[in-house]
């Protein structure tokens, strides 16, 4: 009897051990984008740069959450100021001299996303990552007055200039991560695709002295990104199961 007992108490006492996967990250990144739609007839290709918060699982899925900002992107309409200008073009500022503006892109994006990666090998993190957001999208016109005393364009006039657009966001990400145990620096590159349909938040603009058109509008922006991955508290825990 008491053999059987002890025989008993090997044969569950066995184990096996697997190995758990997960990945906690932060993801620092750089983009460049190519308008389309209603925004690329206001602005030219622009430039962000993106801060990611990653959690992958040991099946592969993950989610997080990213925030970019945008930037750099020229203006195309250069009648905006016409009804403040010269006849040739010119902003006359406070001191009757000529002003000096500079117009920009400036906005930000933020999604909550999930996806599943795709391993080149079964036991290693590298591979693609594809995922899919929602979020919020804001643009505007940067008019940079360099701290001149404008008086037409003082911070309330200016909010009749910078066409404010903002909505509800979607995006489409892919990614090739690199995050060997060995390497040093973990890295990652793709492209993401963002569709937004927003609104001129603005009551009325002052370029042509008429209420906004307050119509849907699809913004959709191509981007190429780079970026570099910071692991955070990622392990690899021994579970040992009894039978």
């Amino acid at each position: 009897m008491k053999r059987k007992i002890i025989i008993l108490f090997l044969f569950f006492s066995q184990s096996l051990i697997s190995q758990e996967k997960a990945t906690n990250a932060f993801l620092i990144d750089y983009s460049y984008q190519i308008p389309s739609g209603t925004l690329s007839e206001i602005f030219s290709n622009n430039s962000s740069i993106g801060i990611n918060y990653l959690k992958k699982n040991k099946s592969n899925f993950f989610y997080g959450l990213k925030a970019n900002y945008i930037f750099g992107g020229e203006i195309k309409d250069s009648t905006i100021f016409n009804e403040i200008s010269t006849e040739q073009g010119f902003v006359i500022d406070g001191n009757g001299t000529y002003a000096n503006i500079i117009l920009l892109q400036e906005g930000f994006s933020s999604h909550l996303y999930i996806g599943y990666a795709l391993k080149i090998e079964e036991k290693k993190l590298n591979g693609f990552y594809f995922s899919l957001g929602l979020g919020f999208l804001q643009h505007r016109i940067l008019i940079d007055t360099k701290n001149q005393y404008i008086p037409q364009l003082n911070d309330n006039y200016k909010k009749g200039y910078d066409q404010l657009t903002n909505g509800l966001s979607t995006q489409l990400v892919i990614d090739y991560m690199v995050l060997e145990e060995e390497k040093k620096f973990k890295l990652f590159a793709g492209i993401d695709y963002t569709l937004a349909f927003t609104k001129n938040r603005r009551v009325s603009g002052f370029s042509d002295m008429n209420y906004t058109d307050k119509n849907m509008r699809y913004d959709l922006l191509l981007g190429f990104h780079v970026g570099l991955i910071i692991p955070i508290n990622r392990k690899n825990t021994e579970e040992y199961h009894y039978y």
